[in-house]
């Protein structure tokens, strides 16, 4: 990557192996622990986070502590890099139309059509150049989506940014 400072803005998908030790977790974990300031996510992922977290719980993929843990640590860093950047109106009609036409034209879920315009019209999409806002994401489809939407994208499970396959 350049040496500018851009912002990062983690999906669920990322924040779920930051947070929970599994055996993919290496790199992107790693790069949230020494990447730039500049960390995000929206509100939706963050509620799309704890559910995920709930879900390996309750299936026993994690035990009630680490839930827990993990969900206090998702919280503290939510509360002090996101919650008050101000984020897309996920309700307002126009903005579920554009969602809309991202989920037909990509094959993508409503929660990464929302990333996708988050990134290009929200709070941090004035950036430009090699300050543009880096996706980071553990799905694949996403990652492909915000590549043909001009989106610079990290497919966390690769070492290498940028890269998708």
């Amino acid at each position: 990557m350049s040496s500018a400072l851009y912002a990062n803005c983690f999906d669920a998908s990322a924040l779920v192996k930051v947070f929970v030790d599994e055996a993919d977790c290496g790199p992107v974990r790693m790069y949230f622990n020494t990447q730039s300031p500049t960390k995000y996510t929206t509100p939706f992922c963050y509620f799309e986070t704890l559910s995920a977290l709930k879900m390996k719980w309750l299936k026993g993929i994690i035990s009630r502590k680490e839930y827990f843990d993990a969900a206090f640590a998702l919280t503290v860093w939510f509360e002090a890099s996101s919650r008050k950047i101000s984020d897309l109106d996920m309700t307002n009609p126009s903005i579920f139309d554009r969602m809309r036409a991202l989920v037909d034209r990509h094959n993508i879920d409503v929660s990464d059509a929302f990333q996708i315009l988050s990134v290009t019209a929200g709070y941090f999409s004035r950036l430009a150049n090699d300050s543009r806002t880096l996706l980071v994401t553990a799905d694949q489809a996403l990652a492909i989506a915000a590549d043909k939407e001009g989106i610079r994208s990290w497919y966390c499970l690769t070492p290498v940014f940028g890269s998708i396959s």
